[in-house]
């Protein structure tokens, strides 16, 4: 038999990272037919920890150690074996009927915020809606308040800094402020798992309805939660809104929403690039990619539908878009942030059914993993103001709450029925007075206006 000769180039679509360090893909058969391999592992933290502590005065390594053994329990970074089992157990919460269950709370989201900028004839979309509805849904999903899941994402953004400490002038300053953010984080997530809601991940977790996981496994897959549900979705439902308002009938729904939310997520997907590791040798097009190597996957590129002579008009896999990742890795939550995604924009057309960008020119973040606009300035006709919106507006601003189904203290209350007394309403009866601000709207409006 004679022996087998390999390309000494790679093949189109496949270009040399610096240094040596592997592979840049861009074509779009390549880059499928990889991610669909079972020997393209992730990049793993171990390493990357190993020569980190091999530089740390010996007093830091410790830190150094027991942050290299959270960064392995994180789904996303876990050995294939470790990460199919963690797979497993979290994703009983992105099954279609877990979604279907969460659509009610995100229509409701994204109509209490839609609602509370309706007056405003406009806003800075990312700030005031992208970003916000993602926080609030992800704080939903996994049992905290928007305020804790905000204070953690930043906790996170610190904690995930230690992997380029070896960059960085002072290294060990870098993990010891790691380990902080990763005190800090086991803290906040021990206190809001005692009262997180049941059906939340930090209410299932709670209750013990989950597997014989490790609390370790909860924490840090509770960081990769946070971390993989705001950027992303907040950054696609950017890059959705810069093509939906500005297509005449794009926002009622149908057909065309679901197209142009795909055509988003095809040509500017909010995460540029997924990073594989080879772990065996793949032969692939006469060209070998040896074990150790880095895949980077150019999304874009490969998300392109390019036909191929031998398929026809048939482009590789389909019209799937590879944005949520391929293969074993492929992200949990991407039939959630589909439904993410059309509960806005449903909300937004009901709503403010005029929304239409108000600079055609999107000032884009220029950021090395993540592709979104920055700024995107919206506008619409305000709504006049009805007798309904406008005593719920003076009573979410008395008592600072914005949640119009919250029940309400006893000084909350009190303070309602003063609202009421000086917008000249009836007061209720303080022995059974109405318990939410909907329910005081709604006592005061219909019931008694």
């Amino acid at each position: 038999m004679s022996p087998t000769h390999f390309l000494e180039a790679p093949p189109p679509g496949v270009s040399a990272l610096p240094g040596g360090l592997g592979w840049t893909v861009t074509d779009r058969s390549v880059a499928v037919r990889l991610l669909g391999d079972d020997r393209l592992g992730v990049v793993e933290s171990a390493p990357v920890m190993a020569v980190l502590t091999a530089r740390l005065p010996v007093e830091v390594r410790p830190l150094a150690a027991e942050l290299a053994q959270f960064a392995e329990r994180i789904m996303l970074q876990a050995a294939p074996q470790r990460h199919a089992a963690l797979r497993k157990a979290f994703g009983r919460f992105f099954t279609a009927d877990a979604v279907a269950a969460l659509v009610p709370t995100m229509r409701q989201i994204a109509e209490r915020i839609i609602t509370g900028l309706a007056g405003k004839g406009g806003c800075e979309f990312m700030t005031e809606v992208a970003f916000r509805y993602a926080i609030d849904v992800g704080a939903h999903l996994l049992g905290l308040r928007p305020a804790e899941f905000s204070r953690l994402h930043k906790l996170s953004q610190r904690l995930a800094l230690v992997a380029y400490a070896s960059r960085v002038t002072d290294p060990a300053q870098a993990v010891r402020d790691g380990h902080a953010a990763l005190v800090a984080i086991r803290e906040a997530i021990a206190t809001a798992r005692a009262d997180a809601p049941d059906g939340t991940v930090l209410g299932v977790w709670n209750s013990g309805e989950i597997g014989d996981l490790a609390d370790v496994d909860f924490e840090a897959n509770t960081v990769m939660l946070i971390q993989a549900s705001l950027e992303t979705v907040a950054g696609m439902l950017g890059n959705a809104a810069a093509r939906l308002l500005t297509t005449p009938g794009a926002l009622a729904g149908g057909e065309l929403r679901d197209a142009l939310i795909d055509e988003a997520l095809r040509a500017e997907p909010p995460l540029k690039t997924l990073e594989r590791m080879v772990r065996e040798p793949i032969d692939l097009d006469g060209f070998r990619f040896e074990a150790g190597q880095v895949i980077s996957v150019r999304i874009a590129d490969a998300n392109r539908l390019d036909t191929r002579p031998e398929d026809g008009e048939i482009a590789v896999a389909g019209r799937a878009v590879l944005s949520f990742g391929w293969g074993a890795y492929r992200c949990l939550g991407a039939r959630l942030a589909r439904h993410q995604a059309q509960e806005l924009f449903g909300a937004l057309h009901r709503i403010v059914p005029g929304c239409a960008l108000a600079d055609p020119e999107v000032e884009r973040v220029r950021h090395i993993r993540f592709d979104m606009p920055r700024r995107l300035l919206v506008g619409w006709t305000a709504p006049a103001a009805s007798p309904t919106d406008a005593l719920t507006e003076a009573l979410t601003e008395a008592l600072a709450e914005h949640d119009l189904d919250r029940p309400l203290s006893s000084v909350e209350r009190v303070v309602a029925a003063t609202v009421l007394q000086e917008r000249g309403h009836q007061r209720p009866d303080l022995t059974d007075p109405p318990q939410t601000i909907r329910e005081w709207v709604t006592w005061a409006i219909l019931d008694h206006g």
